[in-house]
């Protein structure tokens, strides 16, 4: 699909108030979420996954965005946060650089792992919304969106 990626439909609705065309259809024919259903922590985590599991759900239930959609991001999330911190005590205790049997320097197998869980992590950081940025952004809208409803308000009272 070329072009940017389309926009979440709660973003289109702060954005631009009314919705008319293409992006009105596409709000009605995508599928709400049903309020009470929430995923469930998957039992095949280990214990410390588990905890990293509940800390992000924590956090976006605090957000309102703990729906079912985000379950398997979050399962991906907690399992790369604990391989990510598992690689960080192995570099701590052995360092960046290693030497070899033959007596040359390279780096530690766990620094390069770090490096690449680290991309994962903040790209399923951005898809929950949790990034700074997506989050501004969200604070914003729902700002400007208050302002709005305020100042219509006092047009019809």
């Amino acid at each position: 699909m070329k072009g940017r990626k389309p926009l979440p439909n709660e973003v289109h609705e702060l954005e631009k108030g009314k919705l008319y065309g293409d992006v009105a259809a596409r709000v009605e024919m995508t599928p709400k979420p049903r309020k009470n259903r929430r995923p469930r922590c998957p039992q095949r985590l280990t214990k410390d996954q588990r905890k990293v599991w509940h800390y992000y759900a924590d956090i976006l239930k605090d957000y309102g965005m703990f729906t079912l959609a985000n379950g398997p991001i979050l399962e991906f999330l907690a399992i790369n946060t604990v391989f990510f911190y598992e690689c960080y005590d192995d570099v701590r205790e052995n360092g960046i650089l290693i030497k070899t049997d033959n007596g040359n320097w390279i780096y530690n197998q766990a620094f390069n792992a770090m490096n690449k869980i680290e991309g994962k992590i903040l790209k399923y950081l951005s898809e929950l919304g949790l990034s700074s940025t997506g989050l501004a952004r969200i604070g914003s809208l729902m700002t400007g969106a208050a302002k709005k409803k305020s100042e219509m308000e006092e047009l019809i009272d």
